[in-house]
């Protein structure tokens, strides 16, 4: 073989080689993984490597930023007593990040990894609520408990506490059932008071306290028919 033809041969294995390293490395689709449904349609998918897409989430206080892979939330006043003097009332002060996810199909499933970070537990809070105000998933230092849409209070379901360590959430949502699974431990819910009542959001409430934060890792949903 003449040189010509050994450097020709060289340079295409190496550009063969340098192809199939970057096919390696492309980004498998996130696996549909459900217990209650076959299959979904992915409609979004988000590892914070951009800004915040507003279109899906709705910071519902101010101090939130996208960094180094992640969506952080913290408290945007560190006392009741200096909220209080710049808002100009005694509610919703801000004093721990509250962030909603929007535009939930009728039939969902979601994934996601978060963390709660903070001193310690409070009543109803750290909480996630499917829906607005209702199917209260309240997180406590032996599990969580939940309060579905018509006040029907589901007694606790143990889980090691998910305060200041990162958790893994699958949550899989039709009328009259609700799955919820912490690191793989799954509890389904069947009652007719399992309902969104067209309030097609999950809305995140962290801890009250200057040490408080939220933070997610990523999040996927799927549209089921």
């Amino acid at each position: 073989m003449s040189p010509k033809n050994a450097l020709s041969r060289l340079l295409l294995c190496c550009l063969l080689a340098c192809l199939c390293t970057n096919l390696g490395h492309t980004a498998d689709p996130p696996t549909f993984k459900s217990h209650l449904f076959e299959d979904g349609t992915l409609v979004y998918s988000d590892d914070f490597d951009t800004q915040l897409d507003r279109d899906w989430w709705q910071p519902r206080t101010k101090t939130w930023k996208v960094k180094d892979g992640q969506l952080i939330g913290v408290p945007d006043f560190k006392t009741a007593e200096a909220a209080q003097k710049a808002l100009g009332r005694d509610h919703h002060l801000g004093l721990g990040p509250v962030i909603r996810f929007n535009k939930l199909p009728e039939k969902f499933v979601l994934q996601m990894r978060f963390r709660f970070a903070g001193e310690t537990y409070k009543p109803a809070r750290p909480k996630i609520d499917i829906g607005h105000h209702i199917n209260s998933l309240v997180f406590t230092q032996d599990g969580y408990t939940l309060k579905l849409s018509g006040g029907k209070q589901c007694g606790l379901t143990k889980t090691e506490s998910a305060l200041n360590r990162w958790v893994e959430i699958l949550i899989e949502f039709e009328e009259g059932r609700l799955s919820v699974a912490i690191d793989g431990d799954q509890k389904l819910f069947e009652h007719a008071q399992v309902s969104m009542k067209d309030r097609a959001e999950l809305t995140f409430k962290a801890l009250e306290n200057t040490k408080s934060q939220l933070t997610f890792d990523y999040v996927r949903l799927w549209k089921v028919q």
